[in-house]
């Protein structure tokens, strides 16, 4: 088009972003019949407009290929520039903690990962409120990527003090049901949508089994007694006769224990047992007998307590499918919340 002016370079930006944004993004919406229409008008009016001035969109074309093509990973929701850098605002660290990068690939002792939507904490036309993220729990901290091939991630929040629900109000649309959220007093709300409900009640127990497991591993601080008599010294002789010797209990190391429970017959519980929910358990971590008298498990087995003797040692008793063993108690927890 000869004499045209050129068109300032922001203005360039600006409508690759609207195209991506009524081309790409709205495409996977459910819109009206009436919507479907008036967005094929736009998208008809801004490919008028790229025609019209081919130099400067055909630039624009080629620099954004040469970015995507030295980028590590792009989002898979073909987010735009524009909203990328909404998201170094939207995105940062909201209750003082920050977490050191890590790959997507290099976490340790992932619970639960995987895609989702999450909602931007302010959003607008460009901004697109819902953005897919991979996302992950590792240990007691939710960490949400751009994908899972991110050598850093976007964002990340440790779940302790916070609470999680379902919430079928975020949406509208036909994944109104596949919502939950995560809040705290005085911190941010995160809101995510899963692919179903189903998978969505799925994040939702195990933000509640790790919240629930940090909760109970929280000491309380006992008051120190206090008695009238301190300080208070008697002059009246001790009679050293009153007093009893006690012996010194040698406790058993690790190794002794099973050692102890070999030697006892332990008497295989009734079909009571499948009303018995208090001793209920299931496996929290992996674990790997290093015994014969030690039972092996994996995170989410379910094994049936029969006696907490060994208690102040760290291990109980318990059995799983047919089998008898030594468990440690730090790596299971209660199935019922009875």
């Amino acid at each position: 088009m000869q004499g045209a002016l050129a068109i300032p370079e922001e203005v360039c930006s600006l409508l690759a972003d609207v195209d991506t944004f009524i081309s790409q993004t709205l495409k996977g919406e459910s819109l009206s019949k009436k919507a479907k229409e008036k967005r094929e008008v736009l998208l008809k009016k801004i490919k008028d407009v790229k025609a019209s001035y081919p130099q400067e969109f055909q630039d624009k074309e080629l620099e954004d290929e040469e970015e995507s093509e030295g980028s590590f990973s792009s989002p898979p929701d073909s987010v735009s520039i524009a909203s990328d850098r909404y998201d170094k605002e939207d995105e940062a660290p909201s209750d003082g903690n920050l977490f050191p990068p890590i790959a997507a690939q290099d976490l340790q002792f992932v619970l639960k990962a995987g895609y989702l939507e999450k909602r931007r904490k302010d959003h607008s036309f460009l901004g697109f409120e819902w953005q897919k993220r991979w996302c992950a729990i590792s240990k007691t901290v939710f960490y949400y990527y751009g994908s899972d091939k991110d050598k850093q991630q976007k964002g990340e929040f440790a779940l302790e003090g916070y609470t999680i629900r379902m919430n079928n109000s975020l949406r509208k649309d036909a994944k109104k049901d596949c919502c939950f959220e995560i809040s705290a007093p005085d911190k941010r709300i995160y809101q995510f949508t899963a692919a179903t409900p189903k998978e969505a009640e799925e994040w939702v127990q195990q933000v509640k089994f790790v919240i629930q497991d940090m909760e109970s591993n929280t000491i309380p601080e006992e008051e120190e007694e206090e008695y009238d008599d301190v300080g208070q010294a008697s002059s009246e002789p001790i009679d050293d006769s009153i007093y009893e010797e006690v012996k010194e209990e040698c406790v058993p190391s690790k190794a002794e224990v099973p050692r102890k429970l070999s030697q006892e017959k332990v008497t295989p519980v009734s079909d009571s047992k499948n009303t018995d929910y208090a001793n209920f358990y299931q496996g929290l971590w992996d674990c790997t007998g290093d015994v014969p008298d030690e039972l092996t498990f994996k995170r989410g087995d379910v094994i049936y307590i029969l006696s907490k003797e060994y208690n102040r040692f760290g291990w109980w008793v318990g059995e799983m499918k047919g089998t008898i063993g030594l468990v440690p108690k730090a790596y299971i927890m209660e199935m019922y919340d009875i």
